[in-house]
């Protein structure tokens, strides 16, 4: 199931200016992703509004809370499920 997350924390939380944290927490997050399972489709950072963006394929919740373990004490994340708009087009479409 493909699921986008957004991430974000504040200029108080940032990690940017502390190189060690930054590669420990949101350097390393992709592989941590990966290491539990979850296929990281895509990654993407706004980093002067301290949001980050995640498109990933997983099969569990537990799978998903596990791969950002390096980032949940750096903010807050809010995790979507997400499904193929040409795809559900198609389907409406098919069915009238």
């Amino acid at each position: 199931m493909i699921f986008h997350v957004y991430h974000s924390h504040n200029e108080l939380t940032c990690p940017i200016n502390d190189t060690d944290l930054f590669l420990s927490s949101f350097g390393s997050v992709v592989d941590s992703l990966e290491a539990n399972n979850v296929t990281v489709i895509g990654a993407w950072i706004d980093g002067p509004g301290h949001k980050s963006f995640y498109i990933i394929d997983a099969d569990s919740a537990d799978d998903i809370h596990n791969g950002l373990h390096p980032i949940i004490a750096r903010g807050t994340a809010v995790i979507t499920p997400v499904a193929d708009l040409q795809e559900r087009s198609r389907e409406v479409a098919e069915g009238q």
